[in-house]
């Protein structure tokens, strides 16, 4: 009902299969990349950071950090799925900026890096 209620106001609405229970990331954007969509900006919490991180399709990383540490037992930790050292995502041209008390790290994915280069990546 909710995604006929989009639909009739204009919207296109993608009905996506899970993978484990999550929206398969690589069929939908291979869908977006079928409309001519070639940039997505996507926000989330640690759930739907990892999910990106562990696929490598992230190019572009801003991680927002507030002076404050949370935790909740069972709760998804960004790094979860990254256990191992082989496994971490590197980031290259990191840019940290300050917002009053809060700090932004951004930066680039070797993927990303190499193809702006025409280079093809290894990631």
């Amino acid at each position: 009902q909710a995604a006929e209620k989009i639909a009739r106001k204009g919207a296109e609405v993608l009905a996506v299969p899970t993978a484990q229970g999550r929206c398969d990331i690589g069929f939908l954007l291979n869908e977006l990349s079928k409309r001519g969509i070639a940039q997505l900006l996507v926000e989330g919490g640690p759930t739907v950071i990892a999910s990106f991180l562990k696929e490598r399709l992230a190019d572009e990383i801003y991680v927002y950090i507030a002076p404050k540490i949370l935790g909740q037992q069972g709760a998804v930790d960004i790094t979860e799925s990254m256990a191992e050292l082989t496994e971490a995502v590197d980031l290259h041209h990191v840019d940290i900026k300050h917002f009053g008390d809060d700090v932004r790290l951004s930066g680039l994915s070797k993927k990303a890096i190499d193809e702006i280069l025409g280079k093809k990546s290894d990631e």
